[in-house]
């Protein structure tokens, strides 16, 4: 069994996406920009919000001014609809609840700013408190890198060989892969199953019955 299980956050523990794209859009818009439907910000997010801002201009990318524009429209609304719209995904709540009982510590690594992320936990999961919770700091590189999940396993004095880290993406593998952790992936979340795999995932899990057979081993 493991004793500590590490959460990626979009994507994995919640729903974020609508969110994000109206956040996105919303300053596409502010720039007459043409805007991007839903569907297609699940590969747009994952790399942080710069990166996803880069990716719905285009072929615009490199345009420094306008990407800062962009930036600082999307910085004013988002803080705003954190939760708008998103939402755990099913079982989550019960899942944490239930390493809760069996003593097993939970953290989140995110490389959304980490200025959101306490407000997202605590308005979704008011009844869970998780060991760390980081989003991506300016004292640290964001994933892959595995600066932070070292440093969560350092700071919990958590040997690697008893974590295992859980996302939704190939970004997630890849940042625990680099740490020398286990690596679960979830199919529920923004990339799918094949991603997962392709990435090398330890194991792949379809809902949260099944990570929970994962982490008791």
């Amino acid at each position: 069994m493991y004793k500590l299980v590490v959460f990626d956050l979009d994507g994995t523990l919640c729903d974020t996406l609508s969110d994000l794209c109206n956040a996105v859009n919303f300053a596409l818009k502010s720039e007459n920009l043409p805007t991007h439907p839903l569907s297609a910000y699940n590969k747009f997010v994952g790399n942080g919000i710069n990166n996803l801002i880069k990716q719905v201009l285009v072929d615009k990318a490199d345009d420094e001014q306008l990407f800062k524009k962009v930036k600082a429209h999307f910085d004013s609304y988002y803080p705003q609809h954190l939760c708008d719209d998103t939402v755990p995904y099913d079982g989550v709540e019960d899942l944490l609840s239930t390493l809760r009982s069996l003593n097993i510590k939970t953290a989140v690594h995110s490389n959304k700013p980490h200025a959101y992320v306490p407000h997202i936990l605590k308005t979704l999961f008011p009844n869970h408190s998780f060991e760390i919770a980081w989003g991506k700091r300016d004292d640290c590189q964001r994933k892959p890198s595995p600066q932070a999940l070292i440093e969560m396993m350092d700071l919990l004095d958590v040997d690697k060989s008893q974590v295992l880290y859980v996302g939704d993406s190939d970004v997630d593998v890849l940042t625990a892969h680099n740490a020398g952790v286990s690596v679960c992936g979830v199919e529920w979340g923004f990339r799918g199953r094949e991603e997962l795999l392709s990435a090398g995932a330890d194991y792949v899990v379809s809902d949260t019955k099944e990570l929970l057979n994962v982490i008791k081993g």
